[in-house]
Formats: structure tokens, C-alpha cells, sequence
């Protein structure tokens, strides 16, 4: 994080957060000792000989800026606008009503060595597996972090759905999603068993073969556009709109119904034929 990126979440902890000066503290110390704990896994009595504080008051500032940090939820996490009809957006006009797209990522965390088998990835990384989701122009609007990182992909989302401050997907809507989710009403994944990934279409065999090859490779451009978001989770970067010009009562205008569960239907099965079909089409009369 850079100076001026750490300096505006000063002013957003205080202006909107409500966090403030102690009597020997700055709000600027106090969200230092929080973003360091929370980066590098400090613990209390690190950043007390760092900071030369107590650890009463870095147990403190820590609770203080979370709270803060909090309130802000709304204006740091972006609501999606799904695709119009009427988009003009190549990769993205096929897919009307899509939000963005959705990955899991792994973080490399420490934890206690009993702990180690469940965080335990694959790859033999001790890691937590977190979801994160945005929209078409690389803002965060749902992150799930804390799952083990032996968790699947499918079963973070499951849980993603069913908080109560969960991931919300108004009915009618969705998010891509790669291989790794099952393809069911709210998530649209490729077809499994076709090329997908965009260098799949290099070399001797650039062009589709059938309607799950078209389909895959403009879903595999659509998502690419945003399909390196989740780097933004290993750094951070400044926002390019002052969330304080931010209207927040235009950020909690959740009031549709929302899709609360997880399962695969023929429906959507079907109208992910029919979008490819089309597709397909589509291609021939152009």
C-alpha cells in the first residue's frame, strides 16, 4: 500500500468509520498496527516492541479500526451491473445479466502446526482458500476469506451463499465461473471436456469446432478480462473514484429477491445449450 492509498483509508476510517485520536495514539499509528497485524500475521506482542506500546492498547486500536473498517463495507465493496441487452461490449454482449466473475485464490497464512493438515493445499501449501468476486471493471464486490485451504472451490461458494451477509445474486442474474464450479442457476461455467483456457486456441486449431467450443472460448475472453483480479487481493491499490462522492444509500439498494441455494437444474443446463447454440449460429451469419 502506498503512502497516498494508506493516507485516504485514514481519512475514510475517520470521516465514515468513526475512528479517532486517543489521548497518545493517532488514527494514523492505530490502522498502521492493524494493516501490519492483518498483512504479515503479527502477533500482539510483536507489534507492541515495534510500536513500543502495551499490549492492552494494540488489542484496543486493533478492535477500534475493525469496527471502522466495517462501516465501510459499503462504500469499498462495489454493487455489480449486470450486462444490458443492449450491451456494446463484444466479449461481454452474449452474456446479458452477467455481474462479473468469481474465483477462489490461495493466500499462504502461518498456523498453529496442529492446524496444518486442513490448510493444507493440493500443492502442499499451507494456504486459506478465499473467494473472491467482481464486476466487469476489476471492483471487489463479495470477498469470503478464512476457509482451509484443503476446502473446494464449490463448497466456500455454498457457504458464500447462505450467510447472512453473503454473496447476493438477484434472481435472473450470474457470475462466470471456470471448470472448477459446477454450472448451475447463478453461476455460468464452460463446458467440461472442450477447449477453454485462451491458449488452448493458439497454434494449428484456432477456430471452434461446435457449439461448447464457441461457447467456451467467449466465455474464456469474457471472463479474461477480469480473470487476474485476484491479484489485487496480494497488494493494494487506490480506488480511481473518492468513495467519499460515493452516495451510500446508492451502495445498499439490495431489494430483489435472491438466489439462496446451490444446485444444478435442467433449466439452466438448457438455456446454457441454447446461449451456445446461438452462438453457433451466429457465427455462420455473420
Amino acid at each position: 500500500m502506498d503512502r497516498n492509498a494508506f493516507h485516504t483509508l485514514v481519512l475514510l476510517t475517520k470521516d465514515i468509520g468513526g475512528l479517532t485520536n486517543s489521548k497518545s495514539m493517532s488514527s494514523s499509528e492505530k490502522l498502521a498496527m492493524f494493516l501490519n497485524i492483518l498483512a504479515h500475521h503479527e502477533k500482539n506482542r510483536s507489534i507492541k516492541v515495534d510500536y513500543i506500546r502495551s499490549g492492552w492498547s494494540v488489542s484496543q486500536a486493533f478492535n477500534e479500526c475493525l469496527s471502522a473498517i466495517l462501516k465501510l463495507a459499503p462504500l469499498l465493496l462495489v454493487n455489480p451491473k449486470p450486462v444490458l441487452e443492449d450491451g456494446i461490449e463484444d466479449r461481454w454482449k452474449w452474456f446479458e445479466g452477467c455481474l462479473g466473475a468469481l474465483d477462489g485464490t490461495y493466500i499462504p497464512i502461518r498456523v498453529p502446526i496442529q492446524h496444518k493438515p486442513r490448510y493444507r493445499t493440493r500443492k502442499g501449501e499451507i494456504a486459506t482458500n478465499v473467494l473472491g468476486v467482481c464486476n466487469r471493471n476489476l471492483n471487489f464486490t463479495y470477498v469470503l476469506p478464512g476457509w482451509e485451504g484443503s476446502a473446494a472451490d464449490g463448497r466456500v461458494l455454498r457457504d458464500a451463499i447462505v450467510r447472512r451477509n453473503g454473496l447476493k445474486i438477484h434472481e435472473g442474474n450470474y457470475y462466470l465461473c471456470d471448470r472448477g464450479y459446477t454450472n448451475e442457476k447463478g453461476f455460468l461455467s464452460p463446458y467440461r471436456g472442450y477447449r477453454y483456457w485462451l491458449k488452448d486456441w493458439r497454434g494449428d486449431n484456432p477456430s471452434p469446432r461446435c457449439k461448447e467450443e464457441i461457447f467456451n472460448m467467449r466465455h474464456a475472453r469474457a471472463r479474461n478480462d477480469v480473470g487476474e483480479f485476484l491479484e489485487v487481493l496480494h497488494g493494494t491499490r487506490e480506488m480511481e473514484v473518492d468513495p467519499l462522492d460515493i452516495d451510500i444509500e446508492e451502495q445498499m439498494e439490495y431489494q430483489h429477491e435472491n438466489i439462496d441455494v446451490i444446485e444444478s437444474s435442467e433449466e439452466w443446463t438448457t438455456w446454457r445449450d441454447e446461449l451456445a447454440q446461438s452462438m453457433w449460429n451466429a457465427r455462420f451469419n455473420n
